[in-house]
């Protein structure tokens, strides 16, 4: 049997799952980041054997004859708010070409996503102890650091065999400047691929050996995450320091000036920068940062825009529209247009913040007690 795979098959329709290694922070293999199904055991089952999964075979089926799969029901609700989903990201890499199969179970690498472990400096906010050692700490719930030892070589023995073919490699985490196995991944890795590296750049960069070997190579996008400034930054990203961040930054401005790399800025959209983003850009604008590329945080949903009372959606709606004058790529206008709309849309459950308050005093009392920086005080609009 013959399939020929297009996104013109339907709404419905993802490359991810015939193109795409998605390595999650647990070591499980899943067809991407949004996926919500996990294939299997990376450091247990050899790359080559998940390939052919029932369950992956299972959700190539469903996409393929236009029907939706529970793997996919993160794109499918952030479809409902924007048009930006991962579903689109991977759809706009494929180029839009046809992708010839012999079978269904068949796999045309082109795209890895890899994030190896939990490992991280950091306890940002809206994060959790899956995606940071920091958080794992605070809650108790230490996750083992991961050994690969036994499947590692199978896993770059794959990339080595399709390194003609991949076009892309995302490198995340926790954070990917910390990921051990990131530095025998680079090794294997073409100089033709485009990375995309996705760092709190929150680590010592001179005598990091992965920003080292990133450096060396020709295409690389580097995604610094941080979408607040100053102290606010410091709060949402807790063991920050934004002293280090800017530093970090202009180092890195600085070792890229003459290459093909491009810096950016990967930005949630949520309560903390709701109500002053305007403001933001313009800081960004003023400081010769590059600028947001925005997402939509949705979890937890306390911390999403859409929670907020209609006062407070009202002035998000506004600062989504002066905020347009910043941004020219099509993607980011989309978005700021599309959440604009999906705000008006909305008919609020909450009268007031006092859930809002209340929930960040709670996480505050028990995770950071000694911390001098509070939410009350650095958002005192949402008291």
């Amino acid at each position: 049997m013959s399939y020929k795979l297009h996104s013109e098959i339907g709404k419905n329709f993802c490359y991810a799952p015939w193109t795409n290694i998605h390595i999650n922070t647990t070591g499980t293999y899943k067809t991407c980041c949004a996926g919500t199904e996990e294939i299997g055991d990376l450091r247990i089952i050899p790359i080559n054997d998940l390939l052919q999964n029932r369950k992956l075979s299972n959700i190539k089926d469903s996409v393929h004859n236009n029907l939706e799969h529970s793997n996919c029901n993160i794109c499918l609700r952030q479809e409902k708010h924007s048009s930006v989903s991962e579903r689109t990201w991977y759809n706009n890499i494929a180029e839009h070409e046809i992708i010839e199969v012999k079978d269904i179970n068949a796999t045309n690498l082109q795209n890895l996503d890899i994030r190896w472990s939990n490992t991280c400096n950091l306890s940002c906010v809206y994060c959790d102890h899956e995606a940071s050692s920091q958080w794992a700490m605070l809650k108790q719930q230490p996750v083992p650091r991961l050994d690969y030892s036994n499947t590692l070589p199978s896993i770059l023995n794959l990339i080595e065999n399709n390194k003609s073919t991949i076009k892309n490699l995302a490198l995340l985490g926790g954070e990917p400047l910390l990921q051990k196995e990131n530095d025998s991944l680079l090794d294997v890795i073409g100089d033709h691929v485009n990375i995309n590296v996705i760092t709190n750049l929150s680590v010592p960069l001179e005598n990091n050996k992965i920003f080292k070997k990133l450096l060396s190579k020709q295409n690389v996008m580097w995604d610094i995450s941080f979408e607040t400034v100053e102290d606010r930054f410091e709060y949402v990203r807790h063991g920050s320091s934004w002293q280090l961040l800017v530093k970090n930054l202009r180092y890195l401005q600085d070792c890229t000036r003459n290459t093909k790399h491009n810096i950016g800025i990967t930005s949630q959209y949520s309560v903390y920068n709701a109500l002053n983003l305007q403001e933001l850009h313009e800081y960004f604008f003023d400081n010769n940062f590059p600028m947001m590329r925005w997402n939509e945080l949705h979890y937890p949903n306390i911390l999403s825009v859409s929670s907020l009372p209609q006062t407070y959606l009202t002035k998000a709606i506004t600062e989504l529209k002066l905020s347009h004058q910043y941004h020219h790529m099509p993607v980011q206008e989309r978005f700021l247009n599309d959440m604009a709309a999906s705000l008006q849309k909305l008919k609020p459950v909450n009268q007031n913040c006092n859930d809002l308050n209340k929930w960040h005093l709670d996480q505050e009392t028990k995770y950071w007690p000694t911390s001098p920086l509070k939410f009350s005080n650095l958002w005192p609009e949402y008291s």
